[in-house]
Parts: C-alpha cells; structure tokens; sequence
C-alpha cells in the first residue's frame, strides 16, 4: 500500500474536523511523516508496525503572522515585502 492510500482508508472510517486541510502519517512517537508518493515500505514500514494518524492545518501566511502576535511558535516563515506606516492614522472628518 502507499501512504496515500492508507490515508485514504482511515479519512473513509474517520471524518475529518472542518479545520483540517491535510493528514499525517508517521511511525508511533515519530514526527518525521511519511511522503504520500512513497510505499510503506519505502518509509522503513515493517509488518505489525505502529502508526500515528493525525489530521492537520497547513496555515496561511496571515494565519502565522495572527497565531505569533498572539505569542504561540509557529517556526520561522518568511514575510513578504510591505511597507508600515509610523504616523499616526488620519482621523475623519465628520
């Protein structure tokens, strides 16, 4: 079987969570996941081995950038170029 298809079985027996947007898999007490291309095999897989299914959110840029300012870690990410303005906003006249 390839990683993509035993995904495929366990997302059929297991709904995902509307925030999940993708599904890892890896051996038990590992956080090295494996390649969905890959046969399991492939991934070091031996018959009667253990695996971790676990649903995921791949985050946006904007969601990172939310998630630090709030102070959870979400690893280094590049920002794009941007230019922020220091004086102070315009206020309307009414």
């Amino acid at each position: 079987d390839t990683v993509k298809s035993v995904k495929q079985k366990v997302i059929a027996l297991h709904s995902p969570p509307d925030w999940a947007n993708t599904a890892l898999l890896a051996e038990k007490d590992s956080t090295e996941y494996f390649d969905n291309r890959k046969r399991l095999a492939q991934c070091g897989v031996a018959d009667g081995a253990v695996l971790k299914f676990t649903y995921a959110r791949n985050l946006t840029l904007m969601e990172k950038v939310e998630l630090n300012v709030q102070g959870t870690d979400t690893g280094n990410f590049q920002l794009p170029p941007m230019s922020i303005s220091t004086l102070p906003p315009k206020v309307a006249a009414y």
